[in-house]
This record gives structure tokens, sequence and C-alpha cells, in this order.
């Protein structure tokens, strides 16, 4: 196997969003990055290679779930990162698509209520911006009465230096795993809770209950992001125009046809790039507003209403629907409509079939979410392992 594509692996296996490389640059994958998330990885002898996430889509809305970067703001989402240990019995996770009493809101109306929102965030100067990330996808366990589901875990920090006087870090830890629902919840517990789990599909592997070590190391931005299907500097990202119209141009500028991850559907591929600009990445308030707009002006967007994240955090959700035979999945963005802030992504299946066919319609199969986004003169927090 080629180191290129052992880079690609290990990203996807233990990714945050944001660290995988876009399919065709994985020559500017940060070598800091790649070594670090393979450490991770790799940590108490677990098998890696065949730990593999879902390949990563960057269709129907965000790419990954990837948890991800927000714009700079100092909305503070009060939820523990990284190093918090699960409980000593996982329990299961919040139907993230359940909806609460709250009516639909327009997705229009969400959208463009989200930008002004954005637009007068507060942008104070600070020596860091710090982002605390989740990610994680489902992985079928196999037993003798049946199959459950487990969501396998992985957290990422972000901080950002401002000046050349302080190093940016990334730190990566794989969070464990936990039960998708109640009933998978019982299911584990009638196999005896067992704290590694041997998976078979797609390969066979160990999935950890417990909680890894803390893996950091210092990187350098421009190489951490990537909008489309190539990478970009923060010095592009700075650059990214505040006119809606402007930011369609300059978005629909990188659109080459898509393929490979990408959608190949151009309303799809624009909704989904916009929507890493307001999730997935270090953009200005106004760029985030501008992303906002554009979103409400594409077609197939449509308002989902209230529901909650995985961490049980009350948002409104819109959705992208192809106008042409999709993937069988579609890509959900949840918002704080107070706030501005995109709180989550989600990708759930529309048809189960391929390497989600045990999953019923409507099933979530991966997500990413954004715990922390802020602006601080704190110091990075220290690592249990510095690669």
């Amino acid at each position: 196997m080629s180191r290129t594509r052992d880079v690609l692996d290990l990203l996807a296996e233990a990714r945050p969003a944001r660290l995988d490389p876009p399919p065709n640059r994985v020559e500017h994958t940060a070598p800091a990055v790649v070594g670090l998330v393979a450490n991770a990885s790799a940590l108490d002898g677990r098998t890696t290679r065949d730990q593999r996430r879902p390949k990563r889509l960057r269709m129907a809305f965000l790419g990954t779930v990837g948890a991800a970067a927000t714009a700079v703001t100092a909305v503070v989402v009060a939820v523990a990162g990284p190093g918090a240990a699960p409980r000593d019995a996982p329990g299961a996770v919040p139907d993230a698509a359940s909806p609460a009493t709250q009516a639909p809101m327009d997705s229009s109306r969400l959208l463009l209520v989200a930008a002004d929102r954005s637009d007068n965030a507060p942008q104070a100067g600070r020596r860091y911006q710090t982002i605390q990330t989740e990610s994680g996808f489902a992985v079928p366990v196999k037993t003798a009465d049946g199959t459950y589901t487990m969501f396998n875990r992985s957290g990422g920090q972000y901080w950002l230096a401002r000046s050349s006087a302080d190093s940016s870090w990334v730190f990566v830890q794989l969070l464990g795993a936990v039960p998708a629902a109640p009933s998978d919840e019982a299911a584990w517990r009638r196999n005896g809770s067992p704290a590694v789990i041997k998976v078979s599909k797609p390969k066979p592997y160990d999935l950890q209950i417990a909680p890894g070590k803390i893996h950091g190391n210092t990187v350098d931005p421009a190489h951490l992001f990537a909008l489309g299907d190539r990478n970009v500097s923060q010095a592009q990202l700075d650059a990214l125009p505040s006119d809606p119209a402007a930011l369609r141009s300059a978005l629909l500028s990188r659109f080459d046809g898509g393929g490979s991850d990408m959608p190949t559907d151009r309303d799809q591929w624009l909704f989904t790039v916009a929507a890493s600009v307001v999730i997935d990445l270090p953009v200005s308030n106004e760029v985030r507003a501008a992303a906002y707009r554009l979103l409400a002006t594409l077609p197939g967007v449509r308002g989902l209403g209230a529901v909650h994240d995985m961490r049980g955090r009350r948002g409104q959700a819109i959705a992208f629907a192809p106008a042409s035979h999709g993937t069988g999945l579609e890509v959900r963005l949840i918002i704080d409509p107070d706030t501005g802030q995109a709180l989550a992504k989600e990708m759930r299946v529309v048809e189960p079939r391929d390497s989600w066919s045990w999953l019923a319609p409507g099933a979530l199969y991966t997500y990413d979410l954004v715990l922390v986004s802020k602006n601080t003169n704190d110091d990075p927090p220290t690592a249990d392992v510095e690669n």
C-alpha cells in the first residue's frame, strides 16, 4: 500500500472532518497531523488500518460532520470536549431526529435569521481561535442474536494562533464507542457489556469502549483546510467575499464537475461547499453570514423543524434534497437560530444499501458536532502524548 493511501486511511479512521485531505491534494497534508492521527489510532494495540470510517461523502450538505470549525465568534457552547471520559456503561445517544414541540421553521427564514445573528456576533481579538469537535459513525456489531449498532467517536481540538508569536495546535482523541439507541445498549449488555467489541465489517478490528489518550502536535494552519476538493490557506479563506452573489461565484469557480467523494450535481455541490464554509472552516462572521444567505437561495433546501443533536442540544435543521436520484443518504445541518451557530451536521439513511444496508430509513449514519467555538487568550492544553 502506498504512503499516500496510508495517509488517507489514517485520516479517515480517526478524523475529525477538517483533517481529511482533499482527495487530489494529499501531497499537502501536514506531516504532523498524519503522525498525530496515526499514533492516536494505534494506541493500545488497536487495529487501525481496518478500523475504517465510512468513506467521507462531501455531499448533500456537509462533507464531514466533519464536527468542524465554524466562523470566528465569541459564542461558547458549554459542553465537554475531548478528554471527557464516558460513563462506566455507555448510555444510548439522544435521538437526533426526534422533533421537539416547536413547529418547523421555513428553511429560508432560518438561514436568514442565522445570517443576521452571525453578522452581529462579537469578534474580539484574542491569541487563539479554539474549536472543539466530536465526530462519530455507525458500526454494525454481529452477535448470535442479530446485529446491533454502536457509534465510534473521535474528538478534536484546534487552537489556531492569531500571530506568529504563538504556535497553532491540533489535538485528537479516540473517545470510545457508545450504543446508538436503548435497544442497542440492551443488546450490548446481553452480550456481557464487553469493553472491547470484535467487529467483522468492513474488516475485522477491535472497537474500544474506553477513551484513548489525547495526542497533540503543532501544525501549519495553511495545510489543515479544504474548500471543495482543493486545499485552501487561511489567507484564501480571509479573502472570501462577504456578498452572497460574489461568494457564490467564488465557490463555483472551484467546481469542475465533482466526482470522487464530491457531488456531481451542481446545486448539491454548491450546498455542500457553502455549508462547509458555515461549519467546517474558520471564516469571518461576515463570510459565514454570506454563506447562510447563499444557502437560502438554493433550490432543494427544506426545513425539518426542531431537532436535538447527539449531545441533546436543540436547534433547527435543514436538509438538501437533490433533484435526481442521489446516493441513498441525506445530509442535514442543525443550527441554533438564537446565535447563528451551526451545531452539527448529520448524514442519515434514505435508502439502506451499500455500507449502510443494515440501517433503517431515517437512521443516523455519521455526525459531526461543534462543541466550542470561541476566541481566547488561554494557553492550549497539555497533551497526554506529543508527536
